[in-house]
């Protein structure tokens, strides 16, 4: 099976070999992305496919951009709401999706000692506001710069700083109070 443009027949050799390298370079950034906003395990590897098939139905673009990373993850990003917005509401679902993976949210030497102290605090970015806990998602999962996560989610770069100021603060202001229980 070839992959196909949109407008035109199979990829070429060069074509091939670039997304290729973008395939083993950039997936591993889209998978944490997906399994930290969407969380179904069973869903993930869909969603990353079809973000790499809907990059090559518009090579152009990607290669076109300076950060085709970026380009990728704008394209999961839609594909994972258009995802939730098929599904029926769930109560508690952001706070399920990320007990249901428990892969650690934050860089080594950041995260907190235990599993329940681990558990509180993804209970707790699960419950911030969407705008905040994506801000999050993609500093600490997508490891992106606030440059990058402003270009992503087409916000200034001192809204992007401002919202992690937010998040942070009311991220310490649950994980004090959990910890007083």
């Amino acid at each position: 099976m070839s992959v196909r443009t949109r407008d035109r027949g199979p990829l070429g050799s060069g074509e091939r070999d670039y997304l290729d390298a973008l395939v083993r370079d950039a997936s591993p950034r889209l998978f944490a992305y997906v399994r930290r906003v969407f969380g179904k395990s069973d869903e993930v590897e869909d969603i990353v496919a079809e973000t790499f098939c809907r990059a090559a139905g518009n090579l152009a673009a990607l290669r076109g951009g300076d950060r085709p990373v970026l380009y990728l993850l704008t394209i999961a990003r839609n594909l994972c709401r258009d995802r939730f917005r098929r599904q029926k509401p769930v109560d508690n679902a952001a706070t399920d999706r990320l007990a249901e993976h428990p892969a650690r949210p934050f860089a080594s030497g950041t995260v907190p000692a235990d599993d329940e102290q681990i558990e509180r605090l993804q209970a707790a970015v699960a419950a911030l506001p969407e705008n905040l806990r994506e801000i999050v998602v993609l500093r600490m999962s997508g490891d992106l710069k606030f440059e990058e996560i402003a270009e992503l989610l087409h916000i200034p770069l001192g809204t992007a700083l401002s919202r992690m100021h937010t998040a942070m603060g009311k991220l310490r202001q649950t994980m004090s109070v959990a910890h007083e229980h």
